[in-house]
């Protein structure tokens, strides 16, 4: 995923955009999953899923989604980094990601790749322990 500027100059918001591969552009299904993704993420509506803003086609036929930039960790990072990880952390993350699970659920919305390189740690002050987790690639 790039960071994009083309937004971003003018909303004053840094926004990240994920491209569908090239060799997937002309096939359409995978198209439609893409913009599924964006559009479950978006019903979903809960503070530990990313926060998609539009999605949509390029000039050169890429399918395309803006999402928030989270300025934070993959949990695969974080736990290689630092396994094994503290008890109270991994509960703490574990609630988390268990609630925009469970709120996915709620709307008939299921993760089928649910993995550390999902999972991002941000910060977040509004947050007990300082950090959220955010659920990505529905």
């Amino acid at each position: 995923m790039r960071e994009a500027q083309f937004l971003g100059e003018q909303i004053e918001r840094r926004v990240a955009l994920k491209c569908l591969h090239p060799e997937y552009a002309t096939n359409e299904d995978a198209s439609q999953r893409f913009f599924n993704e964006a559009r479950a993420a978006n019903r979903i509506g809960h503070p530990s899923i990313v926060q998609i803003s539009d999605y949509g086609i390029a000039s050169e036929g890429r399918a395309y989604i803006v999402m928030e930039l989270l300025q934070g960790e993959a949990l695969s990072k974080r736990i290689h980094r630092n396994a094994p990880l503290p008890v109270g952390e991994v509960i703490d993350l574990t609630i988390q990601i268990a609630a925009a699970l469970a709120a996915a659920h709620e709307r008939g919305i299921i993760h089928r790749d649910l993995k550390p390189d999902n999972i991002m740690v941000v910060p977040d002050r509004q947050m007990p322990t300082g950090e959220r987790t955010k659920v990505l690639d529905f």
